[in-house]
């Protein structure tokens, strides 16, 4: 890195921090404005978008949100609507300023893991590229926003990680915070908690192997794990995230005019497990955890919605190759141990019946594990950079696909190919 700045935050160089800053700035606005664009069609709600804003729509007239999941992503889908209208933008737009968020969030998060501005841009651009934070953005869909906390959760777990000239008080408000973003999460979607169950294990493992590994940065992490306070740390990643999570159910209570009870706030969540045990879903949609990972065909009534191959595909490799790694590098065993966590979650879920877009928190993570793998590769072959070679290929496959993902009309959506 430049001038030899390793650093994020007020121990970074000037320039190197203004630098980085500034691309998160303008990354953020530039993704924005891609996932605003055409955001208005389909002109109706469409797939699970109907469940989600006829939900937040009931909100805003006195009601109840969507007894299967817990409130939170509809209250956001809901404010857009009460700023922007009951249409389309009005339903959506919340989610393309978190898809941003995401975005965002992602290169800031690749940044401290590897403090390489390069391959944290790379990280960022192959999130634009993954096809779906594309459509995740462009859809009132709550997991948007389960993603965009997840990734500001591990942002600020990872800043009380890697950075050294911190305080105690200043590492117990980021692990304060950390606990507060994976509670919001869980409070749009309960996936959130294979997140945090990841982050609370690998603090458990950092600080088990700093007792006896002679590894510069295992130490250094467990110090600085250690500094936060061993109390503190745990009482933040176990009980402020379910604070956060309870705090989001009050609007709720306040629309339907009844006093907060811990009594009633129980029999909300058991109502939520229950509905997920037997819901029967749609047969047809459906499709099993395990047929996701190399899934070529695209979900058509979801905006042809299907992993970009070349990160899929690509991100495979990239953490077979991270695996060998993870016992001794933070940011190895974070995207593996994200990446399995995300995905295997739905070997044991109660749920019957399973849809291919909630691959969505898992695709992400294989995103970032290309340029993770690509920390510990020669930056060139054959005299060519290998983070432009990915993103070259990434954004071919976006492109090709892009058509369909944004519902253009004739002859546009025919543009590179016409899927039936």
């Amino acid at each position: 890195m430049e001038d030899g700045c390793v650093q994020f935050g007020p121990s970074a160089c000037p320039r190197e921090s203004r630098r980085t800053w500034l691309t998160a700035v303008l990354l953020g606005v530039a993704a924005l404005t891609i996932f605003l664009l055409g955001i208005n069609k389909p002109g109706i709600p469409f797939f699970d978008e109907a469940i989600h804003v006829a939900a937040a729509k009931t909100f805003l007239a006195g009601g109840s949100t969507n007894p299967e999941v817990p409130p939170l992503g509809e209250l956001l889908i809901a404010g857009g609507i009460e700023i922007f209208g009951d249409g389309p933008l009005g339903w959506r737009v919340a989610g393309a300023v978190f898809g941003a968020f995401t975005l965002v969030g992602l290169f800031v998060w690749v940044y401290l893991l590897l403090h390489d501005y390069a391959l944290a841009l790379t990280a960022a651009i192959l999130a634009l590229f993954n096809n779906f934070l594309f459509v995740m953005s462009r859809a009132a869909i709550v997991d948007i926003f389960l993603v965009a906390f997840l990734i500001w959760g591990l942002v600020a777990f990872t800043m009380l990680l890697e950075m050294d000239e911190l305080s105690a008080t200043q590492r117990r408000m980021l692990v304060a915070a950390a606990g507060t973003l994976f509670g919001l999460a869980c409070a749009c979607k309960w996936n959130g908690v294979d997140t945090l169950a990841v982050v609370i294990f690998i603090s458990i493992g950092l600080l088990w192997e700093a007792s006896r590994s002679e590894n510069e940065a295992i130490l250094r992490h467990g110090r600085n794990l250690t500094q936060a306070g061993i109390v503190p740390l745990f009482f933040c990643l176990l009980m402020v995230p379910v604070v956060a999570y309870s705090a989001t159910f009050w609007p709720l209570f306040h629309s339907l005019h009844h006093s907060f009870s811990v009594r009633e706030l129980v029999t909300m969540n058991v109502t939520i497990w229950r509905m997920h045990r037997v819901d029967q879903g749609n047969h047809v949609l459906g499709s099993p955890w395990y047929s996701w990972i190399l899934q070529v065909s695209p979900l058509r009534s979801f905006s042809y919605l299907v992993g970009n191959w070349v990160i899929m595909w690509g991100g495979l490799l990239a953490l077979a190759f991270n695996i060998r790694r993870m016992r001794t590098l933070l940011p190895e065993a974070l995207v593996v141990s994200l990446y399995a966590a995300n995905l295997l979650q739905w070997a044991i879920t109660p749920q019957k019946h399973l849809y291919y877009y909630y691959y969505f928190p898992a695709a992400m993570f294989l995103g970032a594990a290309i340029p993770v793998a690509l920390h510990r590769l020669p930056p060139r072959v054959l005299g060519m950079r290998l983070s432009v070679i990915c993103v070259v290929a990434a954004g071919c496959a976006f492109l090709y696909c892009l058509p369909n993902m944004a519902h253009l009309e004739a002859p546009f959506d025919c543009a590179l190919t016409c899927w039936p």
